[in-house]
């Protein structure tokens, strides 16, 4: 009998080696047939091991294999649910990429909606005329504090938009009047830029708003003129400080067509 028994537990050894990349049916088999070879030879004992040993193999590799098929269903069926797992969460990440794709889309159409508001109001802009005074079409007015450097006569970067805006204007609707622009100033005294006086500091500003049109714009020196008013053509108060800001200013004027004829002086 112990010899029997040596000869199941070496087996059960080589089924046992025998598993590794096999799926669980096989396995089941396998430790099935072993076992039951085993169990069949120390049942049979002396009088016919041999025939225990494959009665009991039979037996045993029908039972492993039964019971090694459910781990294999058992599995599979886990690796479906897995699989469809991760189905479903891939369909709800195309979804969201769809979504997503489509907000794009619609966002994409918006800006181009903006973008074609913004161009009819660039137009309407070009197209305003600002007011019409002493005869003259003020196309542009540009404050010290905005348009200017501080205390200086050059324009900065807003001036210049200013001003370009205002060429639009000039090209479109006066393309042959004269333009001159005005300087003008608060009533405040000279103190700290440097100035003699309004009147230089006036003109400075002028002169600077005159050389951009030319230099940056073309506009023909017989064309363009500058002017200087100092403190003495005010648009508001220069009691308060807004009024102040105000006066603080160049105008761009276009002149109207007919121009008096100047008579020579003659004795």
């Amino acid at each position: 009998m112990k010899k029997h028994a040596w000869a199941w537990l070496c087996g059960v050894a080589v089924s046992v080696s025998l598993l590794s990349g096999c799926s669980w049916t096989q396995r089941g088999t396998l430790i099935g047939a072993a076992v039951g070879s085993g169990i069949g030879a120390i049942a049979a004992c002396e009088n016919h091991p041999a025939v225990g040993t494959a009665i009991g193999a039979a037996g045993g590799a029908i039972v492993g294999a039964l019971v090694g098929d459910q781990f294999d269903q058992k599995n599979a069926r886990d690796l479906k649910n897995q699989i469809k797992n991760l189905q479903d969460e891939l369909n709800v990440k195309e979804g969201v990429i769809k979504d997503k794709d489509k907000e794009i889309a619609e966002l994409k159409d918006r800006i181009k909606e903006l973008e074609k508001e913004i161009a009819e109001l660039r137009k309407k802009l070009g197209e305003r005329v600002a007011v019409k005074r002493e005869g003259m079409v003020i196309v542009a007015q540009l404050l010290a504090e905005t348009h200017y450097r501080p205390g200086r006569g050059e324009l900065n970067e807003e001036g210049m938009k200013e001003l370009d805006r205002a060429v639009r204007i000039i090209k479109e609707q006066f393309p042959d009047r004269e333009i001159v622009a005005r300087g003008h100033t608060d009533s405040d005294p000279i103190k700290y830029s440097g100035w003699k006086s309004n009147w230089e500091l006036g003109s400075a500003r002028a002169l600077g708003a005159l050389h951009y049109l030319m230099d940056k714009h073309g506009i023909k020196g017989e064309m363009i003129s500058a002017q200087t008013f100092s403190k003495y053509r005010p648009a508001a108060d220069n009691s308060t400080a807004d009024g102040k800001k105000q006066n603080r200013r160049v105008e761009i004027c276009v002149l109207p067509k007919t121009q008096p004829k100047i008579e020579r002086y003659s004795k």
